[in-house]
């Protein structure tokens, strides 16, 4: 063979193999980009879902929070008004449509503020909750009973429903302080997931 022929072989078969080897190693860069960029994707994403799992823990907690505190404040006004109207059973202050509107409002307040308790959980908070709310239906449901018979009441039916009134206070006061060590666990962290309804 001549050699100008061998050299143009040669030549041919070292470009077809340059050709093949830069066609291999830009699929090689080609595919070391996708993997890269299919890498940096997936951790995006999860960066991604990490923040909003923070900010949706932040926003249950500050809704907790919230839902908590509306429903301790509106029991402290219902201690006050339940006050005022067994006070005014027992006449110690003047009848007055005010102070059994008050009470009634009082009454209206503790069933709306409950609800947000119970939906947004923590079990723990809505048992607590649940627990307080029951007794002051109770505690409601005595107080129109005094209410209905005070007219023609004896004094020992008097004497009964005080008595009564006197122990349920009790319970309710130990029903808020265990709502109260509820929310306050919660808020601390340690009750994370919600109760499913």
């Amino acid at each position: 063979m001549d050699e100008g022929l061998v050299a143009l072989v040669t030549a041919g078969v070292g470009l077809v193999g340059a050709l093949g080897g830069a066609a291999m190693g830009g699929l090689a860069a080609v595919r070391g980009a996708r993997m890269g960029a299919e890498t940096t994707a997936r951790a995006t994403i999860e960066q991604a879902r990490t923040q909003e799992r923070a900010q949706h823990d932040h926003w249950l907690r500050d809704e907790r929070k919230r839902a908590a505190v509306l429903m301790l404040e509106v029991y402290d006004r219902f201690t006050i008004a339940a006050s005022n109207v067994t006070r005014m059973f027992d006449l110690e202050i003047e009848a007055s449509t005010d102070v059994w509107s008050a009470y009634s409002s009082s009454i209206n307040e503790i069933r709306g503020a409950y609800f947000p308790l119970r939906l947004l959980g923590p079990a723990r908070v809505h048992q607590a909750a649940r627990q307080l709310w029951q007794l002051i239906e109770q505690y409601h449901e005595g107080i129109k009973e005094w209410a209905d018979g005070i007219m023609t009441a004896t004094d020992e039916t008097r004497a009964e429903w005080r008595a009564r009134e006197k122990q349920q206070r009790y319970i309710l006061g130990r029903a808020h302080s265990d709502l109260i060590d509820a929310a306050s666990e919660s808020l601390q962290g340690n009750d994370a997931v919600p109760r499913p309804n």
